[in-house]
């Protein structure tokens, strides 16, 4: 009989993740230099709802209005100057999965030429729902110890893609509620994020994304603020209290891969369940042993603010044109 797992507490459930900006240019695109907003104290950044566990993601509920990226002082820095936070082009620098997905796709898939041809979703940036799960970073080097946090206008829409799947788009509205693709290839302005999965069976190694690709749907923008902060020690005091039951996990569960609660909630998950939920990773950086969760903690805990706290809300309109190219690099 194959043994139960060890029950843990099922505060395990307050666990969050967080996301990447891998594509992130090393400065900004040369930009006019932005006035500075306007002086005051801005008004502070409103929470998620609280009734939806926003640091949970599947496959059939992934619209989130607020979300998170790691990067560096210096482009923290770079930032306040310019007062703009999509700087990556695809035209710049080596092509990521993203954009290479887009690519088998463009010439096939009228939504897959406009995310990657369109001028308003040429520009992104990589984030995840929280700072936890991607603050080692995907590959050998972390994204950085500064952290921006983004909120996306209520009247976004976001879109699912996962590339090696049978309908490689679908589309969730702020509230996730499904809506036609007609709409996006109608209006695309109102894309503001995609949520991009690499989980196929030729996929080496199992992430997810939020590739946050349109200035004009931000409804703002943050850093070093005390909402950031916050956000980040509450993460680190959930890891502390947690790292004496995460311990006591079977081996065989600490391989366990992530992927199998990705799709959808399961009806009764265990806590292991709700901890790969909040994962963007599926790799060994993020199983839940005591080292790994020590090296998240020593991570969280070099947190940079890079500054004063800032809150910018861009004015940036869409752009309306043809799409840059209408076939596939």
């Amino acid at each position: 009989m194959r043994p139960a797992p060890h029950r843990l507490t099922i505060a395990l459930a307050a666990l969050l993740a967080c996301g990447p900006a891998r594509d992130e240019a090393p400065a900004p695109l040369p930009v006019p230099h932005a006035p500075a907003d306007p002086p005051g104290p801005a008004a502070p950044l409103e929470a998620p709802p609280a009734s939806r566990d926003d640091a949970s993601v599947h496959h059939q509920a992934f619209a989130r209005r607020v979300l998170y990226t790691w990067t560096t002082p210096a482009q923290i820095d770079a930032l306040r100057r310019s007062r703009r936070l999509l700087v990556a082009d695809s035209d710049v620098g080596e092509r990521s999965p993203y954009l290479r997905a887009l690519d088998r796709l463009a010439g096939t898939h009228p939504l897959a030429a406009i995310l990657r041809d369109h001028p308003g979703h040429r520009r992104r940036r990589y984030a995840w729902t929280s700072p936890l799960a991607t603050t080692l970073g995907l590959g050998e080097r972390r994204y950085g110890d500064a952290l921006i946090r983004i909120d996306l206008t209520d009247d976004a829409l976001v879109v699912g893609f996962r590339p090696h799947a049978a309908e490689p788009f679908v589309l969730e509205d702020m509230s996730g509620e499904p809506v036609d693709l007609a709409v996006a290839l109608a209006d695309p302005g109102r894309i503001a994020a995609v949520y991009h999965v690499r989980d196929g069976p030729d996929d080496a190694v199992a992430f997810r994304e939020y590739v946050v690709c349109n200035e004009s749907r931000i409804a703002a923008w943050s850093v070093a603020t005390p909402e950031l902060r916050a956000r980040v020690d509450a993460d680190i005091a959930l890891l502390e209290a947690r790292r004496r039951d995460l311990a006591h996990l079977p081996a065989a569960a600490v391989r366990s891969p992530a992927t199998a609660v990705w799709a959808t909630a399961p009806d009764r998950p265990t806590p292991l369940d709700l901890w790969h939920a909040r994962l963007a990773f599926d790799n060994e950086r993020y199983r839940p042993t005591p080292a790994n969760l020590a090296a998240i903690i020593a991570a969280l805990r070099d947190y940079d603010p890079a500054g004063e706290p800032l809150i910018h809300r861009p004015d940036a309109a869409f752009p309306e044109g043809q799409l840059a190219s209408q076939t596939a690099r």
